[in-house]
């Protein structure tokens, strides 16, 4: 019996799929197996993780830790391993280590000292993809990079940067003078971020406004300023000071505006599978704290010992010098600050927000994740329950802004100097009334409240004014004056109600031009109704 074509083909069809089922379940059952012989870790090196970032094509092959000189590696202790930058707050690192305070607490630290040497040379790339994966279980970082790749979640603060981050120029005088310039950097660094944040405050764009200049390092980007290829570099100390070459000349620093947080980055896995040693790496750090701040001497000697004295910069013949030089620029957070943060987690929250904020509008792709998620205060206030841990002493810069009321009220405000002049300038007010519109307290907010929120050294000259129309019988200057004043009043009130020091602020009163004054015509009054906010710092 012969069967025609069109059944011969309806045949070969079902033949063939039957063939791509029993294929794809084969696969299927082949894959589970795989998948349950491979580790946790494999998983996340392969994958997009649940923040948005991902860790595929990057080399996770970690260098060697340096281990302590007690380490022995048949004690059956636990390791915890930390990457970090040669910097001084984050040498407490290589205190622990020679104080031994690691192995008091139950494990050996190891330190993956970056660019120590080649094999050390790790991009902010490996370094996130590392946390992330799992294979170290801390970096110490700033939080705006925590909140550009989510790599792990903030356990506890390092420092506040109090002037090591700083913006350099050549005749240029303020924020607002930066439109048009060629902006150098060290690509990926804070430093970048710097030059973002700064350019946020006058609402310059970073990708129309000015000119980006990214280089592969700070000593790069410095020598590119001098070179007269670009007119400000954003750089840190030491290398900052090379500006000076070219005539370059201090614009901005974190002393006046305090955004660069130094972190302590835990790693997920961490947490979820050893949150005992975690806790342990904790009290340890706590434990080395309170020694240095108790005897600082022997903890710079201990430093000084560790050796690579080229990379700390902390030698054995000037060793409290040294570490000294190194913390004047950084306000350390002592175990007291940090409670005081872990308690209430909002500002920290609120610096991650801002964060983002700031790196989006560079149009940097930033993850979709909870940024609450980002931060875990239960290894600080474990550690602050402990007696044994409370510092009897204060660090040698003891200005952390987050948690420290710091007293502004002698502030000599004659001697201020124009820093930026912020484009927030027209509000509303309701009618016949000094009081702010709902809009114009969301304009403050977004305008205003970061950046006085995380500028301790700077204060804010509020400027009111007001129309003088036309009146029978006609307004005297004081009655002018009055509604200028209770505008710029009201500015000043609603920001003390988000937070801000009173004592940060300037306020004072502008009249109309004479040839504005007494006039009926609607367009002119509109040009003197306004509240003028201008960034300004004493003594720069």
């Amino acid at each position: 019996m012969k069967l025609d074509r069109t059944r011969i083909i309806f045949i070969a069809i079902i033949g063939i799929a039957a063939l791509v089922i029993c294929g794809v379940a084969a696969s299927s059952i082949i894959n589970s197996f795989n998948d349950n012989d491979e580790p946790d870790v494999a998983d996340v090196s392969d994958n997009d993780n649940t923040n948005g970032s991902t860790v595929s094509n990057v080399d996770l092959d970690s260098p060697d830790p340096i281990w302590g000189p007690n380490y022995d590696a048949n004690d059956g202790l636990p390791t915890y391993i930390c990457g970090a930058d040669a910097f001084g707050s984050y040498f407490t690192l290589q205190q622990m280590q020679m104080s031994g305070k690691d192995i008091e607490q139950g494990f050996h630290l190891g330190i993956i000292p970056f660019f120590l040497t080649d094999e050390y040379d790790i991009t902010e790339e490996q370094r996130t993809a590392l946390l992330e994966s799992g294979q170290w279980n801390c970096l110490l970082t700033t939080l705006d990079s925590v909140a550009l790749s989510s790599p792990g979640v903030i356990t506890a603060i390092v420092d506040e940067s109090a002037g090591a981050d700083q913006l350099w120029g050549r005749d240029i005088n303020t924020i607002n003078d930066l439109a048009g310039k060629r902006i150098a950097f060290a690509r990926d660094s804070v430093g970048e971020y710097f030059v973002y944040y700064a350019l946020s405050i006058a609402q310059l764009s970073p990708r129309s406004q000015v000119t980006l200049v990214p280089q592969d390092s700070v000593e790069d980007a410095i020598d590119v300023f001098n070179n007269g290829q670009a007119d400000v570099v954003s750089a840190w100390e030491p290398n900052i000071y090379d500006a000076e070459q070219s005539g370059g000349e201090e614009l901005l620093s974190s002393e006046q505006l305090r955004i660069v947080i130094d972190v302590i980055v835990t790693s997920r896995q961490s947490i979820q599978t050893n949150a005992d040693l975690v806790q342990n790496f904790h009290n340890a750090w706590f434990a080395t704290l309170k020694a240095q701040v108790e005897d600082f001497d022997t903890a710079a000697s201990q430093i000084a010992a560790w050796g690579n004295n080229d990379w700390t910069f902390v030698y054995a013949e000037t060793a409290s010098d040294d570490f000294a030089a190194w913390l004047e620029s950084v306000a350390q957070a002592d175990l007291g600050d940090n409670s005081f943060v872990m308690r209430d987690t909002r500002p920290i929250i609120s610096r991650l927000e801002i964060a983002r904020r700031v790196w989006a509008a560079s149009d940097v792709n930033i993850p979709n994740d909870n940024v609450e998620d980002l931060v875990n205060g239960g290894f600080v206030l474990r550690a602050a329950d402990q007696a044994s841990l409370q510092p009897n002493g204060k660090p040698v810069n003891d200005t952390f802004s987050i948690s420290a009321q710091v007293d502004l009220s002698g502030v000599a405000t004659d001697a201020a100097a124009t820093l930026a002049v912020l484009p927030c300038r027209t509000f509303d007010f309701l009618p016949e009334s000094t009081e702010l519109t709902l809009e114009s307290r969301r304009i403050l907010d977004n305008c205003v409240v970061p950046t006085m929120s995380q500028s301790i050294g700077l204060l804010l000259r509020v400027r009111g004014s007001s129309a003088w129309p036309a009146n029978t019988p006609p307004y005297t200057e004081a009655d002018i004056l009055e509604v200028a004043e209770g505008r710029a009043q009201s500015v000043v009130d609603y920001l003390v109600s988000q937070g801000i020091d009173p004592a940060r602020f300037i306020v004072e009163a502008a009249l109309p031009p004479e040839e504005r004054r007494g006039t009926d015509d609607p367009t002119l009054q509109s040009l003197d109704r306004y509240v003028e906010l201008t960034l300004v710092t004493a003594g720069r």
